[in-house]
Parts: structure tokens; sequence; C-alpha cells
């Protein structure tokens, strides 16, 4: 299992002898305008594109130019369908829990956000459970926030990795919280502390409500560090 950051929460996964593109981010890339140190022809030599959401960037524009227009891209339901249709993506397939690719299993999980400390379907996003009958399990936690079913996932596939989103808020929605904060980091962790843990989104420029310089610091505290990472752009963990 290879993982790749990319920028923001895009990253590209190497499992099972399939290289996903996952949450495709590529504003800056095609020129070389971004610092990010990963060849752009390597984000299109890919089996398949994954989109957990299209909401917050991503699946930008630049994403909905370069990406071509028949290759494989799953996305979580008819509206995000629908949306990449109008772009002239023609092998389109929305995520259940049964889908099938290759030789892999590629189960939708659910998704939730957080209004006023209570948790809340997130209709705009969903998880993704990738498997295979001899290896251990990635989780695409997609942007969740951390929610009770989450311990069911992991008792019953105990994965390998899990890549989840860092908090933000979202103010339009009276304070909508999406992603992991500190806390529910290290809820995640005591879960299932064998799985390795990689944060995306965190920045210390960015809308996050924690920048990444806190949630490295909030995990090196709790020695959490040999599990919950915080990828550079371009940086490779192979697992």
């Amino acid at each position: 299992m290879i993982y790749r950051q990319i920028q923001r929460n895009s990253y590209l996964l190497d499992y099972a002898g399939q290289r996903f593109l996952v949450d495709p981010v590529m504003g800056g890339l095609e020129n070389g305008t971004s610092e990010n140190v990963v060849k752009f022809g390597e984000l299109l030599d890919v089996d398949a594109v994954i989109a957990t959401h299209l909401t917050g960037g991503t699946f930008d524009s630049e994403a909905r130019r370069l990406i071509p227009r028949g290759m494989k891209v799953f996305v979580q339901n008819e509206l995000d369908a629908d949306s990449l249709d109008a772009d002239g993506f023609s092998n389109l397939e929305i995520l259940t829990e049964t889908t099938e690719f290759a030789h892999l299993s590629i189960r939708k999980t659910p998704a939730f956000y957080h209004v006023g400390g209570a948790a809340e379907k997130n209709e705009k996003s969903c998880g993704v459970l990738i498997s295979h009958p001899v290896l251990n399990p990635a989780y695409l936690a997609g942007e969740s926030a951390w929610y009770d079913g989450m311990k069911q996932v992991l008792k019953t596939w105990k994965p390998r990795l899990i890549v989840v989103s860092a908090e933000f808020s979202d103010t339009e929605k009276g304070g909508s919280r999406f992603g992991m904060n500190r806390e529910e980091l290290a809820a995640l962790h005591l879960s299932f502390p064998r799985a390795r843990i990689i944060t995306t989104g965190c920045t210390d420029e960015t809308f996050s409500t924690v920048s990444r310089r806190e949630l490295k610091q909030y995990v090196e505290t709790h020695r959490m560090e040999e599990s919950v990472w915080f990828p550079k752009d371009g940086e490779e963990y192979r697992l």
C-alpha cells in the first residue's frame, strides 16, 4: 500500500495493484505554479478516480478540465454524478456498499458532520472502504467527523490505513463542523491503535479551524506520533 500526498485533501493511493486518485485538486500543478513536488503526469496515470465529495474545492476546475473524460470515476451519489456528467465525464459509477472494481471491493460508508455538538449525516460526502481478500483494508473517511458508526467499521474491517480530513467549520451553516478535531483523532486512534492514520486538509494557511502545527503538537503530547501522520505535499508513505 502506497500513499502519496498531493495537496489539500487530494492524494494518490496504490492498493493491491490498483492506483487511485482521491478527491483531485489540480490547481497549479499543470504549469508548475504549485509548490507540490508530485509530477503532473503521475496524477493521470491511475486506474480510477474516487470522489468522496465535490465540496470545498475538491474536483476543482482544473481537475474537471484535465482528467480524461473516459476515466473511471467513482462518486458518492447521483447529484455528484450529474455534476460530472455535465462536464462530459462518461465512465461514472455511484458507490454502494457492494461496489466491485477489478479484484477489489470499494464500499461506501456514511460521513457525518457536527452541529452544536450533535452528529448529523453529511449527505454531501461519504467514506470509502477498499478491501482485498488477503490484504488489510484502507479506510478513506472522507469529509467526516467522528461518529459512533466508525467504531463498527474499525471493528469489522480492521483497516491498516485510515485517511481523515482535519477539522474546519462552515460559518454559512451556523457553525457546522466537518472533519475531525484533536479529540476525535485521539478517539479514532484509541479505537484501533494498530492503524496508521493520515490527516489531510490541514495546513497553517487554510480555512482549517486548527492548524497543522497545533494538531501535531497535540499528537506528540499524547504520544500518538507513531500512528498519526501529517504528510507534506509530495510526501510518500509505504505501508
